[in-house]
């Protein structure tokens, strides 16, 4: 499989699923008469990420799988402040993965990537083992960690929400 076909068309797919469940959220907010920014600051646990943190960090891993296999400087995004504002950002990811070079990140596979996180942990990588092993797997961990905290929060979701690209697919009955 491309390395372009593993990660920009898969990534743009889910965040379009992705703002399917913020809509959905925001809807059922409305609907039981709260404010969505209550969906927003929820977590599953204390010492995990909000759902607003959980869009940021979807977006980023997309982003930055662009950039990295680019060869591009890595950008920081921030975490949005509202429903607007999550959706804006998965629009304006949306854009950037569209603008894509495909050839450049087809070509990247054994370009050197690492990953440097806190307390000196550097993941050394080729362009193949990031997109397959880290890149791809960060965004769907927190893809379905923002599916799950809307879930645990009461808003009415299903596999036709999360892989709504494969439900597109469903014949439908004929009249």
């Amino acid at each position: 499989m491309s390395i372009y076909a593993m990660t920009v068309p898969c990534f743009a797919q889910m965040l379009r699923a992705l703002n399917t469940l913020l809509c959905k959220g925001e809807e059922r907010a409305r609907e039981l008469g709260f404010d969505p920014q209550n969906l927003l600051d929820a977590r599953l646990a204390p010492d995990m990420y909000d759902l607003a943190a959980q869009v940021r960090f979807t977006c980023t891993q997309a982003r930055e799988a662009v950039q990295r296999l680019s060869g591009l400087p890595v950008t920081a995004l921030q975490a949005p402040a509202s429903m607007a504002e999550a959706k804006a950002l998965i629009e304006h990811t949306l854009a950037f993965l569209a603008a894509a070079d495909r050839q450049v990140i087809e070509s990247s596979g054994q370009r050197a990537v690492a990953i440097a996180l806190p307390n000196a942990i550097t993941f050394d990588m080729s362009g193949e083992e990031y997109a397959l092993n880290w890149a791809t797997p960060q965004f769907y961990f927190h893809l379905v960690t923002a599916y799950n905290i809307l879930r645990h929060n009461g808003v009415p979701l299903g596999k036709a929400e999360y892989a709504q690209h494969m439900f597109a697919y469903l014949r439908q009955p004929q009249s």
